[in-house]
């Protein structure tokens, strides 16, 4: 008798087909389940890449109608004159491609809703973006600031 390291272990011939591997079909059919997973993936990287960047574009757009109220904070109140300006800024660093351009449009209105109608000023900035491609567009951000005048008047 032969010792028990020696000894030969046979399959019984039926139990090679039920300890048989993947098809090739299988095979192919578990790749493109992998591959629609994959793809959906993909999708939501890109869709979410451009809503970031449409994110970036209002914040930007925000700081910069920001940046023109303190301007107009800081004038002299009898120094602003009823009327509609517009402007075009450019925000970003000094890289070409984080350069955005913007058109800042400053109005500056009587408030109606004041005795008498000069001690009270409306002032909206409204900035749009330029397109830059984006699907997600910022649109524009508009600003509102009521300023009142330093005369003292009547209770």
């Amino acid at each position: 008798m032969r010792p028990h390291s020696q000894r030969e272990t046979r399959r019984p011939a039926n139990a090679t087909s039920a300890e048989a591997g993947f098809t090739i079909l299988e095979t192919v059919i578990a790749l493109f389940v992998a591959m629609v997973v994959g793809f959906g993936a993909i999708s939501l990287f890109l869709f979410s890449a451009s809503f970031n960047s449409g994110a970036s574009e209002r914040a930007r757009a925000l700081a910069v109608a920001q940046q023109k109220m303190e301007q107009v904070r800081a004038e002299v109140y009898d120094d602003l004159a009823a009327g509609t300006t517009s402007e075009t800024v450019e925000s970003g660093s000094y890289y070409e491609n984080d350069r955005r351009t913007f058109t800042v449009e400053t109005t500056v209105e009587d408030d109606e809703t004041t005795n008498p109608v000069s001690r009270q000023k409306r002032i909206t900035v409204r900035v749009t973006p330029e397109t830059v491609g984006s699907s997600f567009s910022a649109g524009e951000v508009t600003v509102l600031m009521l300023r009142a005048s330093d005369e003292v008047g009547e209770n």
